[in-house]
């Protein structure tokens, strides 16, 4: 990318040159790829491989040891069995903020006990649940009757960006951590555009 020279910056006796961009610059389009291939290759020199499922999980396994980085744009969650190489690998090219021992990241809450390590998003539903003012509802055994046949909406739909915003929450708990609620959350966004009374019946329901 080529830019103009800056203002009071312009050299003299080459004003019609061009400026060429050696850096991108944060909010540009190109912005997000410079930055993901330049953290593969800080992270690939550190003898890491990438995940072929998702490109945003690294992992480093030899000698009975491991480590496992997990990309969020600009976050990283960094666990393994060598505290030696973690901290090494937090000592690379980026400048880092250690947060400490993970707890929450995403929304996302790591429970550690005795027989091991657990994912919970109860605070994030609760959460979620305030907003909508159905704090109150009560817990179902199942997340769908499978009895109940749903049918689109005939009449005006009833809060509909309210109900978009809803199924929205519980798609992102969905791909989490709660994938007991996919039928559901899958049979109730097809109803998003015309959304009706019985439509958030099941939803306040499950």
């Amino acid at each position: 990318m080529y830019i103009k020279q800056p203002e009071c910056f312009v050299v003299l006796g080459q004003e019609n040159k061009v400026c060429k961009l050696i850096r991108s610059l944060y909010g540009l389009k190109q912005a997000p790829k410079q930055w993901h291939q330049k953290f593969d290759e800080v992270v690939l020199s550190y003898g890491l491989s990438i995940n072929e499922s998702d490109k945003c999980v690294y992992s480093k396994f030899e000698h009975g040891k491991c480590m496992i980085i997990c990309l969020y744009v600009d976050d990283m969650l960094i666990f393994g069995t060598d505290l030696e190489e973690i901290e090494k690998t937090k000592c690379s090219k980026f400048s880092m903020k250690d947060m400490g021992e993970a707890d929450v990241i995403l929304s996302i809450k790591i429970i550690r006990n005795n027989d091991g390590m657990r994912l919970s998003q109860s605070h994030y539903i609760e959460k979620v649940l305030g907003r909508f003012n159905y704090k109150d509802c009560s817990p179902m055994a199942t997340p769908f009757d499978p009895t109940y046949k749903l049918t689109r909406n005939s009449g005006r739909p009833i809060a509909q960006l309210e109900y978009a915003q809803v199924i929205g929450c519980l798609m992102y708990a969905m791909t989490s951590v709660r994938l007991d609620i996919a039928l559901t959350v899958g049979k109730l966004s097809r109803y998003t555009s015309n959304s009706s009374k019985f439509h958030w019946m099941q939803y306040v329901e499950f």
